[in-house]
């Protein structure tokens, strides 16, 4: 394996255990998506993606076989969403920085009304 690309999506609604869902390329020949980055008891941790049986059991549907790639894509997942959510902690939000002093607007402010 040459590349592994990796892409992570952060979820801004942070109120689940769910906090963002991933996807990974291959050197360009096999995609898979569906992976999801999980807050648990322990902290973070990476779910490959899963399907349910008529019992209530989940089953991977791909994942990597070593436990060498598995620790190497889930370091890679979890910095990059490390990384993505500290960018989004430092971008002020316009919504809550903004002057709440400003004085409201009354249509005698748009003359051309």
């Amino acid at each position: 394996m040459e590349n592994i690309n990796i892409k992570v999506y952060p979820l801004t609604d942070q109120g689940n255990s769910t906090k963002a869902f991933a996807s990974l390329t291959i050197d360009d020949l096999i995609a898979i998506k569906g992976i999801r980055v999980v807050e648990g008891s322990n902290g973070l941790f990476v779910t490959m993606p899963q399907s349910k049986d008529r019992e209530g059991n989940y089953h991977d549907i791909a994942y990597p076989v070593t436990a060498h790639l598995r620790k190497a894509i889930n370091k890679m997942i979890l910095d990059e969403f490390k990384v993505l959510t500290k960018a989004v902690e430092r971008t002020p939000n316009p919504l809550k920085t903004a002057d709440k002093k400003s004085p409201k607007k009354t249509a005698n402010d748009y003359p051309e009304l």
